[in-house]
């Protein structure tokens, strides 16, 4: 994988960062905001949920996705996922682990769920927070007492922001403010191959884009069970054959009756990342929010896009809230804690060279297997549970985020939201 020098990523990934300082706590409450930066570190805008950014909903987020790099510089305001590992210690001890608890007290003492009443808000909130719950409850350590601290308090303000199920499939079509803004082109640009596009037709029911299931689970089984996804989000492959609907029921089927189906010149394929939430009735209901659209249109050679959701556009009201994506964190299939390693070259993963290193052969032949690229068919490098063959199908949003569900009920993270939840006053 081609490397990015550290310089134009750490450039990137600061956008929207100023000079102003850190805000400091209002006299008289019980927690500090964040640790303390020097006063020449460049600093984020921590303004999501409040335009005051020492409301206590933004110093939450800010405790819980703050992350500061060995050069003083801050990520994570603009980050979708909390920027926590396997083996971040952050939040787990020292003064980040006892203001992380301060302040979420804080929000609990004054019933902070009250002061923010708009439905999208309270979802993402929710959403931010159950990120950081499952990254807790995914693994027992030493650290397990600063461990249930923490999943003791999310958990009962993961319920207290609870959105009732019919308010949760209220919650605005982002997708489709996406494309209605008319910001990105809704098709492949053979003269910009380099430039995103969203299809508006990728979410129809009757479109030549149909959404690919699995027999025996989630069909992006991957994506679905990895850190730091652990089923919060429902991932949908969608393929759309260049010979319209009736070509994409038949490319389908020939991923399982074919010995080496080939993928036509002109095909695409897309991961659309979808939100589930938690009702106020504790239970899990796909939402109408799409976090991550990745496409990947098969011409010469494949080409990668990705647009990522941002909170700060996604409240404002700006194109549905997507974004192009040219680089992320390594959180799915990375290998540590970037902040402790700092003799990783990069922080950051380049798009799309993050994206080939797994969805690409060594030689790519448009006309002759390249079908092994689509994982969900091959399985290549990310083998199912005994090696199974994939079957696939044509399926629905709704079937497979049914499936999801269920895989979600079934794994420890969830029961372990579900104890507390039962636990906490109503």
């Amino acid at each position: 994988m081609r490397k990015t020098s550290l310089m134009i990523l750490l450039i990137v990934s600061l956008t929207g960062c100023g000079t102003n300082q850190p805000p400091q706590a209002p006299a008289g409450t019980a927690t500090s905001p964040v640790l303390q930066p020097s006063p020449t570190e460049e600093r984020c805008v921590w303004s999501i949920y409040d335009p005051a950014t020492d409301h206590i909903w933004n110093r939450v987020f800010r405790q819980l996705y703050q992350r500061t790099g060995t050069d003083g510089k801050e990520y994570g305001t603009d980050e979708l996922d909390p920027l926590l590992w396997f083996d971040t210690t952050h939040l787990l001890n020292g003064h980040s682990h006892r203001w992380a608890v301060n302040v979420l007290d804080e929000f609990l003492s004054i019933h902070a769920e009250n002061l923010i009443e708009d439905p999208l808000k309270r979802a993402m909130f929710q959403r931010d927070l159950w990120a950081v719950f499952d990254w807790a409850a995914s693994q027992t350590a030493s650290d397990s007492t600063e461990r249930e601290a923490l999943k003791v308090r999310l958990a009962e303000i993961i319920k207290r922001i609870a959105l009732p199920r019919e308010e949760i499939l209220a919650l605005p079509d982002n997708y489709s403010l996406a494309v209605e803004s008319r910001t990105y082109p809704v098709r492949f640009q053979m003269d910009h191959p380099e430039e995103g596009f969203l299809p508006p037709d990728l979410l129809q029911p009757d479109s030549a884009w149909l959404p690919m299931g699995r027999e025996g689970g989630p069909v992006a089984m991957t994506h679905t069970a990895a850190e730091p996804f652990f089923g919060r989000s429902v991932f949908l492959v969608f393929l759309r054959s260049s010979q319209g609907r009736r070509g994409t029921f038949d490319f389908i089927n020939s991923r399982s009756t074919e010995p080496n189906p080939a993928t036509a010149i002109g095909s695409d394929v897309a991961l659309v990342r979808r939100m589930l939430l938690i009702d106020d009735q504790g239970e899990l209901v796909l939402s109408p929010l799409v976090e991550t659209v990745q496409i990947r249109h098969f011409s010469q050679a494949q080409t990668f896009y990705e647009f990522e959701l941002s909170r700060e556009r996604l409240f404002d009201g700006v194109a549905g809230g997507l974004v192009p994506n040219h680089d992320l964190f390594m959180l799915f299939m990375g290998h540590g804690d970037v902040f402790k390693n700092p003799d990783l070259p990069d922080v950051r993963a380049a798009i799309p060279d993050i994206c080939k290193a797994c969805h690409f052969l060594d030689r790519l032949d448009p006309n002759t297997g390249n079908t092994q690229t689509i994982i969900s068919y091959s399985r290549q490098r990310f083998p199912l549970p005994d090696n199974a063959h994939s079957i696939l199908f044509a399926t629905t949003l709704n079937e497979e985020a049914q499936t999801v569900i269920e895989w979600k009920q079934a794994h420890g993270t969830w029961k372990a939201l579900e104890t507390l939840w039962q636990q906490t006053t109503p």
